[in-house]
């Protein structure tokens, strides 16, 4: 096998490597493995799901799925009928499945993502909270944020303005401290961190600008970095916030405060020597490596 055939196949396959979209689960082993680690930062995973199409996949398993009779190959069916954007179909073959064989916590993953991007918020919900019954630790335990996201969605079906005035989690940047309260759980800022981002890197893949839900969550997540990570990240953050429609009166004061913070910690990095002898200035910057970084030490002086 020459390198680029070797090459080629290797992508193919981590492509169904333990995929895991917005709670979909892929079982076969066909196209099951384990899971890869870029040792990416979490804005390159939003960067990547944004630019992310699963139509390919899609027809690929669907060719290869197509008329399949076992339990397992035909839950993976489904997804590829949910990669081709076939979301209702992949709804009527996962009842026929749940009736089949009770209890599996894929199918109600799959069923609730299903009902989602069919459109039935509630169904979605309902199958979102039995899949979290059938197993609290699915999804690195984020699972909690989905329901919040879909209780967002349902908000907003009943109020059209409803992401104008709130958030997905209504975070306030100004207020973020050790614990943050969501509901009646308690969280740190890392575990809504990883949360968000993991969520967001599955759902962007399928859910491109505008979107209110994925704003939010964005303008959220970016409130999260500013306070535990960087400011240059909680930036790019934003920008995704305002590519996928947040309002601009919301987002553009914080990327102002941003960048005043990272000028001031730029202009005190700069150390200028007494003059020289012959009458000049030498002056030295400190860290020269890599990018200046803001921590929420920084962002509070």
């Amino acid at each position: 096998m020459n390198f680029m055939k070797a090459f080629t196949t290797a992508l193919v396959f981590i492509l169904f490597v333990n995929i895991a979209l917005p709670c979909i689960w892929i079982t076969g082993t066909k196209y099951n493995g384990d899971s890869v680690s870029t040792g990416k930062g979490g804005t390159w995973h939003l960067r990547s799901a944004l630019k992310a199409d699963r139509r390919p996949d899609g027809v690929k398993m669907e060719v290869e799925l197509r008329g399949a009779t076992n339990f397992n190959d035909r839950s993976d069916y489904s997804v590829a009928l949910m990669f081709l954007g076939r979301s209702e179909e992949a709804v009527t073959l996962l009842n026929q499945l749940e009736k089949e064989k009770p209890g599996e916590y894929f199918i109600a993953a799959n069923l609730g993502t299903a009902y989602e991007l069919s459109g039935n918020n509630e169904e979605a919900l309902k199958w979102i909270k039995e899949g979290i019954h059938r197993d609290p630790t699915s999804h690195k335990g984020t699972e909690w944020l989905h329901v919040k996201i879909l209780e967002a969605k349902i908000a907003q079906q009943k109020d059209t303005n409803y992401f104008k005035s709130h958030s997905v989690l209504e975070l306030q940047p100004e207020k973020i401290g050790v614990e943050i309260t969501v509901g009646d759980h308690t969280y740190s800022p890392k575990e809504i961190r990883d949360a968000i981002e993991y969520q967001l890197s599955e759902r962007m893949q399928f859910v491109k600008p505008h979107d209110a839900v994925v704003a939010s969550l964005l303008f959220d997540y970016a409130a999260i970095e500013a306070a535990t990570e960087t400011l240059e990240s909680a930036e790019e953050i934003l920008q995704m916030a305002q590519q996928y429609g947040y309002p601009s009166d919301k987002v553009q004061p914080l990327l102002n405060l941003y960048n005043r913070r990272i000028a001031w910690r730029k202009t005190k990095r700069d150390i200028f020597t007494p003059p020289s002898p012959s009458g000049w200035f030498v002056c030295s910057r400190i860290g020269t490596k890599g990018n200046f970084v803001l921590t929420s030490r920084d962002l509070k002086k």
